[in-house]
């Protein structure tokens, strides 16, 4: 039996998880992210969700709670159930290697299609001519949302904001973006 422990705010999507593979998922949203995205993903049984919506917005709020409960469920779980953490964030290696020495079964799960999520977004921006991509950096946060699937999720829209301004390809100012290609 495994439970996963899922750092959405840096995973983005709850269609790159296998779900059902789990009797038990805690989910970490934070506080800029009014909603869970499930993409188009199905499942033939009942998913043992729960939801830990923080309210305030502080750095690295959400890995300290799920942390928390991390610790918290450690204590209360049977000693059969392996835990999951769901997440790209090397930050929970420590933990993690700490509660395998309790006994617990622990691992970290990456999900590794985040950079071909940058790619398809560079492709869908430079098929365009410059004139038609977009001119402000609401309408580029807007574009990357919806072609992405991440609508509300504003630090996995920032997060692809930042690669495209990390690969050269745009710059931003005062008067929006400058594509750079």
């Amino acid at each position: 039996m495994k439970w996963a422990f899922v750092d959405y705010e840096n995973i983005g999507s709850l269609g790159k998880v296998d779900l059902s593979s789990y009797a038990r998922v805690i989910v970490f949203l934070g506080a800029k992210q009014p909603k869970l995205d499930f993409t188009d993903t199905k499942y033939d049984r009942p998913i043992n969700l729960v939801v830990i919506q923080l309210k305030a917005v502080q750095a690295n709020n959400l890995d300290f709670h799920l942390a928390y409960y991390l610790g918290k469920f450690d204590s209360e779980a049977p000693a059969g159930v392996a835990f999951d953490v769901i997440s790209n964030d090397g930050g929970f290696s420590p933990l993690i290697g700490h509660i395998k020495t309790s006994g617990r079964a622990c691992k970290q799960v990456k999900i590794a299609n985040t950079s071909l999520d940058t790619q398809k977004l560079i492709d869908s921006l430079m098929v365009r001519p410059k004139d038609k991509r977009p001119q402000k950096v609401i309408s580029l946060r807007n574009h990357i949302a919806s072609h992405l699937r991440i609508k509300g999720n504003e630090v996995a829209i920032q997060n692809q904001l930042n690669q495209l301004v990390s690969a050269n390809l745009i710059s931003l100012n005062a008067d929006g973006v400058e594509y750079k290609k």
